[in-house]
């Protein structure tokens, strides 16, 4: 597929559209580390500490 000539967003749109999907990859990174620890403490608290 070939790219086009020209992209329909000027450079300040492009550079806030790609602050935008950075400042979401952050949160979805820290929601999903924060499942992760709730998960184990779940897991810690179910079976008792280490065992």
């Amino acid at each position: 597929m070939t790219q086009p000539d020209q992209s329909p967003y000027t450079a300040e749109e492009t550079a806030l559209i790609r602050k935008r999907q950075a400042a979401r990859s952050r949160v979805m990174g820290v929601a999903l580390v924060g499942l992760c620890i709730l998960f184990f403490l779940i897991t810690v608290a179910k079976v008792g500490v280490w065992g």
